[in-house]
């Protein structure tokens, strides 16, 4: 998830996407008082390649301790919730989503990668379920 006061944009990252590749390449448009969340390791170290890194997702609460006040797949709800009604209102908003089936097939080789489960009986037991957690 990104947050360009600078360009003025909120990109927000859907699952299985290719959301990674898409905050790496925004990434390098980004000044210092932008928000850059969090990715894995090693997508971390292809961000790095671009002189860029996870800034200003962190907050403090009232006892001082830090927490993620932005994260990865944080949800346009939660965005609103933090940031002033003004910046949502008026910053390009977006995000990518991808062919439902398409999705289904993506989801079922991340989450059945060592397993050896039927697309057919996966699709018909687990999908629904695990595509209802996702929104």
């Amino acid at each position: 998830m990104i947050i360009s006061y600078r360009y003025k944009f909120i990109f927000l990252k859907t699952k299985k996407t290719a959301g990674t590749s898409v905050e790496i390449s925004l990434s390098r448009f980004c000044g210092d008082d932008d928000v850059i969340t969090p990715i894995s390791l090693e997508d971390e170290a292809i961000r790095k390649l671009l002189g860029k890194r996870p800034q200003n997702y962190l907050d403090f609460d009232a006892h001082g301790n830090e927490y993620k006040k932005y994260f990865n797949h944080i949800t346009a709800k939660e965005i609103q919730s933090v940031i002033e009604p003004s910046t949502w209102d008026s910053y390009y908003k977006f995000c990518f989503e991808r062919n439902p089936f398409d999705r289904a097939i993506s989801r079922y080789y991340y989450s059945c990668r060592n397993k050896s489960i039927n697309f057919d009986n996966w699709l018909k037991n687990k999908y629904t379920n695990l595509f209802l957690k996702d929104n």
